[in-house]
C-alpha cells in the first residue's frame, strides 16, 4: 500500500533535522576537545616554565675574575749577515754584526760595506701532470 505523500514529507524533514542536529553536535564536541586539549598544553607548558625559572633563581651564577695580562721580559735578537758579492763585482767583503735588547726594545746591526745580495736558488723542475686516460668504446 502506497504511503501517503505528507506522512512521507514529515518522515523525511525528521531525517534532515536529525542528521544536521547529529553534525552539529560533532562539530561542538570536536572544538570542545581541541580547546580543552590546548588548554592542558598551554597549562602544562606554564607549569614547566615555572619550575624552569625557579631552578635557574636558585643557581647562583658564577663570577669570573676578569685576569689581567702580566707583563713578560721580552729579548729581541737581530743578527745581520753579509755575505761575499759574485766574483767581478766590485765591492766584496765580509762582515756580520749580532746585537740584542731587552724589554721589547728594538736594535739593528749595521755591517761595513753593503753587498749585492745573494742570487736566488733556481726552482726545481715540477713534474708533469698526470694525464686521465681515454675512455674506451667499451664502457
Amino acid at each position: 500500500m502506497p504511503r501517503d505523500t505528507k506522512s512521507r514529507d514529515v518522515t523525511l524533514n525528521a531525517l534532515s533535522v536529525l542528521t544536521g542536529g547529529l553534525t552539529a553536535a560533532a562539530f561542538v564536541g570536536t572544538g570542545l576537545v581541541t580547546g580543552l586539549a590546548a588548554d592542558y598544553t598551554a597549562q602544562k607548558a606554564q607549569m614547566k616554565a615555572e619550575s624552569k625559572a625557579a631552578a635557574a633563581a636558585l643557581v647562583r651564577p658564577v663570577v669570573v675574575p676578569k685576569l689581567a695580562p702580566t707583563p713578560r721580559p721580552t729579548r729581541t735578537v737581530v743578527t745581520t749577515r753579509v755575505v761575499h758579492a759574485a766574483p767581478g763585482v766590485a765591492n766584496g767583503g765580509t762582515s756580520s754584526s749580532t746585537s740584542s735588547s731587552r724589554s721589547g726594545g728594538t736594535s739593528s746591526g749595521s755591517g761595513g760595506a753593503a753587498a749585492a745580495p745573494a742570487p736566488a736558488p733556481a726552482p726545481a723542475a715540477a713534474p708533469a701532470p698526470a694525464v686521465a686516460p681515454a675512455p674506451s668504446a667499451a664502457s
